[in-house]
């Protein structure tokens, strides 16, 4: 039995009452009297054994003890309010999904689609995160991943969902007249600094001056292509509606293979559970749409 804690709702009073130093306007925010106000503030006070405010006139002050204990308490109601809150959002746990995207296919090609899968499974609450660390995924919390490169979530079952191909896009403004290739600024990303040297050598270009300005993600490349800093190289998955809208063209050649893919991932423990499971299935299935449509 805890017996050193008190009621919520002479914490909450004496927050008020604290954050405003006037039991009515406390009064006001928790609509009660400012008598009830007071009455719970006192029995806190007596709880404790210590005044936590000097009564004046019209106004309160905090004493020392109460000062210290509101720094304290505020934290507290803070933490327990957050939790509520996401425990009533999240209603029950085998409703749940939460989704783990690396941030930018998240944006470009998960999200134009992920009101279809709302659509069919109304029933399931989702939640999607950025993945920015695959190494501090806490299984635990996450649900299901979508990520590049190879298995590296420990005890995980994955799917293949499909090989990674680039190809070279500008802005449509930048084609005009007889402009090149080797006539633009070449952009980059920082992590794959050979890009363009493996893409120039693909395709048997000579001559291109490569340095050029240097971005740490792709969504900031594709945007620097979007508004005429330059030619890029993106994954076909993530300039795929830029293109088709018109906003990039792709006018220097094919797009090229790479040895990389994308992967969805999910911890073996939660290989039955309902929501994992309508998520991969829906998935899988829209790029097998996708694929017998080409």
């Amino acid at each position: 039995m805890r017996r050193y804690i008190p009621s919520s709702t002479a914490l909450t009073c004496f927050e008020t009452a604290a954050r405003h130093l006037s039991f009515t306007r406390a009064a006001q925010e928790l609509h009660l009297t400012q008598s009830a106000v007071s009455r719970q503030v006192g029995k806190l006070e007596q709880f404790l054994g210590r005044e936590l405010f000097i009564r004046l006139n019209k106004r309160l002050m905090l004493t020392q003890a109460g000062a210290a204990y509101y720094k304290e308490v505020v934290p507290l109601l803070d933490h327990m309010e957050s939790t509520s809150l996401r425990l009533l959002q999240r209603e029950d746990e085998q409703t749940t999904l939460t989704l783990s995207v690396l941030p930018t296919l998240a944006s470009y090609w998960l999200m134009p689609h992920l009101a279809g899968f709302q659509k069919a499974y109304p029933q399931y609450h989702v939640t999607l995160l950025a993945l920015d660390d695959i190494e501090a995924i806490d299984p635990e919390r996450v649900d299901v991943i979508v990520h590049y490169g190879g298995d590296h979530w420990p005890r995980a079952q994955s799917h293949h969902l499909f090989r990674e191909q680039v190809i070279a896009v500008c802005a449509p403004n930048l084609m005009a007249g007889e402009a090149q290739l080797l006539d633009l600024p070449l952009l980059h990303l920082s992590t794959r600094s050979n890009a363009w040297a493996d893409w120039l050598a693909r395709h048997s270009i000579d001559g291109a001056r490569i340095a050029g300005p240097t971005f740490e993600h792709f969504h900031m490349l594709l945007e620097a292509a979007t508004h005429g800093m330059g030619a890029a190289i993106v994954p076909t998955v993530l300039a795929a509606q830029a293109l088709q809208e018109g906003r990039l063209v792709a006018p220097f050649g094919p797009a090229m293979d790479t040895p990389h893919e994308y992967l969805l991932s999910y911890p073996a423990d939660k290989a039955d559970q309902e929501p994992v499971v309508a998520f991969r299935d829906w998935v899988l299935q829209q790029l097998a749409s996708c694929y017998q449509g080409d």
